[in-house]
């Protein structure tokens, strides 16, 4: 019995003793108020779904998480306030472009290193773009597309919204050997316009931006860039089923941690994350602002951010630069 005793004694001990170095290495955190940038206006999708998780993570924490609007020199503005701030309770909400496409097409070297700079927390929604035409042209597929532009060569117009979807529509054209005109626009709302009467016949961007010409059946959706099927529109084709499978991506927003960042937090994090993600009345919040929600490890984030860099790259290589 006195030697049971002691087994026992020493087995609790044991496991106490490993136990305890683990518990000491995870760091309490946040201890005050946790401040995200993201470097998108109020009020877009990229903002909203920043506030969404924002307000689900402060519930969880005990601790306030305020939401900061950076935008600028498309996202690169916003990031350089992030890093700047090397803070270990500031946090950054960010769509891909500054950190996945702005090291590629900058004009000049980014005032930071996306690679060393940012440490991937996890992913909270992907953002649904695609393919759009004009109602006037009669296209219902992007095979009419093609066939339409190969027998109008130089006469069919095109746009795109900047970043993913203006190099991945460029890409398509390349690759298929057609020649459509570019047409540049600063503003979102002169974009639609001219599609919606046909003074351009295609345009790529996100599935939000085109939803009021859906609606007034002006434009038709040929096809989603994203892996899967966009609950908005379950009946449109991934550019994956239509066999361009190069052309899928994942525009995803998510949570960027300091480059200090210990690991352990940035794990307990995205299993915060992923926890929130879980709860079903986020789907139609987010379904209403053109995405849909999408959580990773931290190693999964990392592992994307990679992927679409190199994505990024190769259309740069074989396009010759697809500058607009």
């Amino acid at each position: 019995m006195i030697s049971l005793c002691r087994v026992l004694a020493f087995t609790t001990f044991s496991i106490s003793a490993i136990a305890a170095p683990a518990l000491a290495q995870t760091p309490a955190w946040p201890t005050r108020t946790v401040r995200v940038i993201t470097p998108q206006p109020p009020g877009t999708g990229i903002d909203i779904s920043c506030r969404i998780f924002s307000e689900k993570l402060a519930q969880k924490w005990g601790q306030a998480v305020v939401v900061e609007n950076r935008p600028g020199a498309d996202g690169v503005t916003g990031v350089s306030a992030f890093v700047n701030a090397n803070d270990d309770h500031t946090l950054l909400c960010s769509f891909g472009g500054p950190i996945t496409i702005s090291p590629f097409t900058a004009p000049s070297k980014l005032p930071y290193d996306p690679a060393t700079d940012l440490k991937p927390i996890a992913v909270v929604a992907d953002f649904v773009q695609i393919f759009a035409v004009s109602k006037t042209t009669g296209i219902d597929s992007l095979d009419a597309l093609k066939k339409k532009a190969r027998a109008e060569a130089g006469k069919l117009n095109w746009s795109a919204t900047q970043g993913l979807p203006f190099l991945l529509f460029g890409s398509f054209l390349r690759s298929n050997q057609l020649d459509m005109a570019y047409v540049p626009y600063t503003v979102l709302g002169s974009a639609l316009q001219d599609l919606a009467q046909g003074r351009i016949q295609a345009y790529a961007t996100s599935y939000a931006s085109i939803v009021p010409l859906l609606e007034s059946k002006e434009a038709d959706i040929l096809m989603v860039l994203n892996g899967t099927r966009a609950p908005q529109v379950p009946n449109v084709p991934t550019a994956k089923e239509l066999g361009m499978p190069e052309l899928t991506v994942v525009s995803f927003c998510g949570f960027f941690g300091p480059k200090d960042m210990p690991d352990a937090v940035r794990e307990r994090m995205a299993a915060d994350i992923k926890v929130i993600g879980a709860d079903p009345d986020l789907t139609p919040r987010m379904q209403k602002m053109g995405s849909f929600v999408r959580t990773t490890t931290p190693a999964e984030f990392t592992r994307l951010i990679e992927d679409q860099r190199k994505t990024v790259e190769a259309i740069l290589k074989t396009t010759g630069g697809l500058k607009p």
